[in-house]
């Protein structure tokens, strides 16, 4: 097969016969044409070619350079270090979707090694403030926890506890871990509820650097894994801010009359209602909107059609298809925008992150054929180019393998259900104390 990309430069008239049926967006009018990808048609027949067993390849074949290299030393472009953490969470969750497929046990073997040099690393600065994973600025000297880092170092963690409870040989492994490895992320989140703060009742986090609020995508990444470990141990706090965060994405939801969907890049409470945040970019809500799904199945403020309309964003919001062989792709999550990503050939990541949606299968079918078309066509071994796509291509294969994988947590809505029942016992007992103390003073 053989991709190429184009910038602008295509004649519009080229682009004037446009087959009826092939455009997700609503055609645009203007004389111009965007930036365009273009990409082999009828490459979605190459899906059904990828299977567990040769990600299951790619997998150890990648634990063998991430197990060996050291977890620090790897600056980003502000000069600061914190933990590969992306690298390992794409790699070693997209580990332990597969290993529930092949059962190979060198996959958790890889994962659990892994483990150990960041159990190891969450040591170092323990004293400063607490155990965890500190991002070390080398600019200014500084260290500190980001919660976005914690909760993609622990998300891994909590996959592999909630996946043994309905994987027989997955548990056989992992339970005799499980009170080791579930203080594991005990330790990690302690501390950083103090960066939690509401405003009638929405939360958000703030930057441990400046006091600003963290962006909207790294806030959802944080609640995911607290909701996990929610639903593994029933703590109190992290429902609490799981719960804050699901109010703030209900509240920055937005659904035009066509079905496009946008929500902000920072939640601020101030303006949370308003039209004066700019919204999501595309490469960065891809890493949000597994936390709305895992709230809605969970049973948390979040319904089934606010799911949907996220799940139908790649044909209402994203990908514009121009005909068999272009596409446009939106680089922010506002249909009504005319901000058209520019694609570079070398570096193929913001390309691919509409694959992140592939994990929204379940609520949308129409999602197997635009998501195949455009991801093949650019490469049939795009989920190797970039750690989203291939979480996102173990995503696929998960949902194919157990399609209930995504169906509402009936255990996480009895829990939800008790830990309301409890809240609302409490609030009882705490007004008639009231009550009965004002009672007594007036006496």
């Amino acid at each position: 097969m053989r991709s190429r990309f184009a910038r602008a430069g295509i004649a519009a008239a080229a682009l004037l016969p446009l087959a009826a049926g092939v455009r997700f967006v609503a055609a645009r009018t203007e004389p111009w044409p965007p930036p365009m990808v273009v990409v082999t048609p009828n490459a979605s027949r190459l899906a059904s070619s990828v299977s567990a067993d040769a990600l299951n390849a790619a997998l150890l074949s990648r634990w063998r350079e991430f197990n060996h290299t050291p977890l620090r030393g790897h600056l980003d472009i502000f000069g600061k270090d914190s933990v590969r953490a992306w690298d390992w969470a794409y790699l070693a969750r997209s580990s332990a979707r597969i290993y529930r497929q092949t059962h190979d046990e060198r996959l958790l073997s890889a994962i659990f090694e892994g483990l150990a040099a960041y159990e190891a690393d969450g040591r170092r600065h323990e004293a400063v403030d607490g155990f965890g994973w500190y991002t070390e600025n080398t600019r200014t000297n500084a260290v500190y926890r980001e919660v976005s880092i914690t909760g993609l170092v622990i998300a891994p963690v909590i996959d592999l506890l909630l996946d043994a409870r309905t994987d027989k040989t997955l548990a056989a492994l992992v339970d005799p871990r499980r009170e080791e490895l579930t203080d594991l992320v005990r330790r990690s989140i302690a501390g950083l509820d103090k960066m939690y703060l509401e405003e009638d009742g929405r939360g958000y986090y703030l930057l441990p650097a400046g006091g600003e609020i963290e962006p909207f995508n790294l806030m959802s990444i944080y609640a995911n894994s607290l909701l996990g470990y929610w639903r593994l141990t029933g703590d109190a706090e992290a429902l609490r801010e799981a719960t804050g965060i699901a109010r703030t994405w209900k509240a920055v939801l937005r659904v035009n009359a066509d079905g496009g969907v946008s929500w902000p890049h920072t939640a601020r409470p101030s303006t949370i209602k308003g039209p004066s945040n700019p919204m999501d970019f595309l490469y960065k809500a891809a890493a949000a909107i597994e936390f709305p799904m895992e709230a809605y199945r969970a049973g948390l403020v979040l319904n089934r059609k606010d799911v949907e309309a996220i799940a139908a964003a790649p044909m209402t919001t994203l990908l514009h298809k121009v005909d068999d062989r272009h596409y446009w792709v939106r680089t922010v999550m506002q249909p009504e925008l005319d901000s058209w990503l520019d694609f570079d050939a070398k570096d193929l990541g913001p390309a691919l992150r509409p694959s992140a949606w592939y994990r929204y299968l379940c609520f949308n079918r129409q999602l197997t054929g635009a998501l195949d078309d455009y991801l093949f066509g650019i490469d049939p071994k795009f989920y190797l180019k970039d750690g989203i796509a291939l979480l996102a291509m173990s995503d696929r294969l998960a949902i194919a393998h157990d399609p209930g994988r995504c169906a509402p947590d009936a255990t996480a809505a009895a829990s939800l259900d008790q830990a309301r029942a409890g809240a609302a016992a409490g609030a009882t007992a705490e007004l008639a104390a009231t009550a009965g103390a004002t009672r007594s003073t007036l006496r």
